[in-house]
């Protein structure tokens, strides 16, 4: 490969070790090449290492909320309920690594800051924050869609004198118990520490910009009958997750939402509500709910009305009751707004009065409130799918960076969600474009078919046919943005205002950030590019 003073020399590297990245080199080192992984962690888990904070759960049942791949791990591994807590996931990855020998090929505690590609050695030169370097012939990156985190500009935050963490940054030492918390954000990670910190803070205050949907969880036990008729039919639950739409393991139906009675149509949402689970609400009772507004109208009025049912204080329930499109990542939570009956936990509504800024003790309102707070959680989510790949030095051909590359252009374009234009034998698994779903399967159907476009270029290169430099076409990743945006802008999502569209970072214009036609439909497409002879990707041929 030629080399430099203090340069490893490797075929392939893998960025990242959670859902994708660990697959990813899993599957590199099945082909027999000479790869090596990096992760910033001090374990494997990418996402479900970092988020340890209190209440931190899969909102994916139990059952699909990992790989397929592995079926003595698939139908061994324990798991005592219908979701997972962060500690369970991270020990199934745990397992992975283990029982496949990874960890030997994986470095910690290690960020990747630089990635030059090498046009004359047909190269990747990367840099390390331990001070190391690789030459590499492929560079698989696995950064996660929720990584880099998002911390909004609050004037005078230094000036605070209590603790400051953002859920992604919870550490064990945090004292929270008894506390004065505030909680800024109502995403996910929002929602569930939320619930969680007010059972036992002296107060909590939830500062909400956008109020959300949040449906219950149904959290429970999973018996030994029904764990045995999951095992049992293994086989045919992930042949449906790979021919849905959502992937989440329930059924889909074709049913729109006003081809039934009001009456029924009220019970099938009462039964979902019963059944547990926020995409289950929103994809598993009607087909229509993301692209009708009647349709979702309905649903609100529905989650309207159990909110004014749960929460006793109307002046809370006003500031909990949502005016948005009930387009965002559907949420789960068993207690959120039981939790606002509890008179230490308080909603304070950011429109009507934002935070100005912060104090020595606390937060300051527009109106002239002064907050006391001993801890301020931000839980404001992430610069989401393709921010983290921004804090990192990536050049291409000709020196051009992937943030003009992306963001030059108004937002990311990737072909599939695999790979993009100028920059060479750079793969992403779950990169920006790949479809809105469960997150395991789509992680396992992109790290497969970027090993599959590696084996191919090396099988080219080793039969001297060619450099076996992959690359795809600007006109493809052209053809899955404008295939993107077109389906995205047919559905509710594009309408409210989210990370899905790149929206939640100040500055960033409305692009998709993900395929919203689904796995099935996403698999079909690969499928065809792969029957036309990788359509849209060259291989250095000669």
């Amino acid at each position: 490969m030629g080399s430099i003073a203090n340069e490893e020399q490797h075929e392939a590297l893998v960025v990242g070790t959670g859902f994708g990245g660990l697959y990813a080199l899993y599957l590199l080192k099945q082909l027999g090449l000479d790869v090596r992984a990096v992760e910033s962690g001090a374990d494997v888990g990418g996402t479900w290492y970092w988020n340890k904070y209190p209440g931190a759960r899969s909102d994916v049942t139990s059952d699909t909320y990992r790989y397929s791949w592995d079926k003595e791990i698939l139908q061994n591994s324990k798991w005592p309920h219908n979701y997972l807590l962060q500690s369970e996931i991270q020990a199934n990855f745990q397992e992975v690594a283990k029982k496949h020998d990874l960890y030997p090929l994986i470095t910690f505690n290690t960020k990747l800051e630089q990635a030059h590609w090498d046009e004359n050695a047909s190269l990747w030169k990367v840099a390390f924050s331990n001070g190391q370097s690789y030459a590499v012939r492929y560079l698989v990156t696995s950064i996660g869609i929720t990584h880099k985190p998002y911390i909004p500009d609050i004037p005078d935050l230094d000036a605070f004198k209590g603790r400051i963490t953002h859920t992604s940054q919870w550490t064990p030492d945090i004292e929270w118990e008894g506390k004065r918390i505030a909680v800024i954000g109502t995403g996910a990670s929002g929602v569930q520490i939320a619930s969680t910190l007010a059972e036992k803070a002296g107060s909590l205050t939830h500062f909400i910009r956008h109020a959300q949907y949040v449906l219950p969880a149904q959290y429970r036990l999973v018996s030994t009958e029904e764990r045995k008729l999951i095992n049992d039919r293994y086989d045919q639950i992930w042949h449906d997750v790979f021919a849905s739409a959502v992937g989440f393991g329930f059924a889909e139906p074709n049913r729109p939402t006003l081809s039934v009675s009001p009456e029924d149509r009220e019970q099938i949402f009462e039964d979902l509500w019963n059944q547990g689970s926020g995409f289950r609400f929103l994809f598993g009772g009607f087909s229509d709910l993301v692209v009708d507004e009647a349709a979702n109208k309905e649903a609100i009025n529905f989650i309207h009305r159990k909110i004014n049912e749960i929460v006793k204080d109307k002046a809370k329930a006003e500031v909990l009751t949502s005016n948005d499109w009930f387009a965002r990542r559907p949420l789960t939570d068993d207690h959120y707004y039981e939790r606002f009956n509890q008179p230490n936990v308080f909603a304070h509504d950011l429109k009507k009065a934002p935070i100005s800024r912060a104090t020595p003790t606390g937060l300051q309102t527009s109106d002239g409130k002064d907050h006391e707070f001993d801890l301020i959680v931000f839980a404001t989510g992430f610069d989401a799918t393709d921010g983290s790949y921004y804090a990192i030095d990536f050049k291409g051909r000709g020196g051009k960076t992937l943030e003009d590359h992306w963001l030059g252009q108004g937002g990311p374009r990737t072909h599939l969600g695999i790979s993009t234009s100028s920059f060479p034998n750079l793969f992403f698994v779950n990169g920006p474009g790949v479809p809105f779903a469960n997150n395991p399967p789509v992680t396992e159907k992109s790290a497969e078919f970027g090993a599959e476009l590696i084996k191919r270029a090396e099988e080219i290169r080793k039969e001297g046919k060619g450099t076996g430099v992959v690359e795809n076409s600007k006109e493809a990743e052209e053809k899955w943005l404008q295939t993107c945006t077109d389906i995205g802008h047919a559905t509710l999502f594009a309408k409210t205002g989210s990370w899905f569209f790149g929206e939640n970072v100040p500055g960033r214009k409305h692009s998709p950030r993900f395929y919203f036609g689904g796995i099935g439909s996403w698999r079909k497409a690969l499928s065809d590019v792969r029957r036309n002879g990788y359509e849209g990707y060259s291989f250095g041929e000669k």
